[in-house]
């Protein structure tokens, strides 16, 4: 649990200094990365995921904190990118009813 308050720690302060990272999950994960691990950055993809991995990064625990601290600061959020991500759980929603 206290790793966890430390994630969602750094992703309020990246989300709070940062717009895009608010736009991009792929751009909230690599400023996630290179803040615990800088040493990560600049190596090939497939290590940096297998060394996140073994290390307990979870590029889902990310996202999630994103939505949560998105959720109880309306401030940290991109209104454009909540109507398209709302568009996109709508197709999601319709393509699993369907198939």
């Amino acid at each position: 649990m206290k790793s966890l308050k430390r994630l969602e720690e750094i992703v309020e302060e990246i989300l709070r200094n940062d717009q895009l990272a608010r736009e991009d999950d792929c751009y909230l994960i690599l400023q996630v990365i290179s803040k615990i691990y800088p040493y990560e950055i600049g190596k090939r993809f497939e290590t940096v995921m297998f060394n996140a991995k073994n290390k307990g990064i979870s590029f889902e625990s990310i996202t999630r904190c994103r939505r949560k601290l998105q959720e109880r600061n309306p401030e940290l959020r991109d209104e454009e990118t909540v109507k398209k991500r709302n568009e996109k759980q709508k197709e999601y929603i319709k393509y699993s009813k369907h198939n």
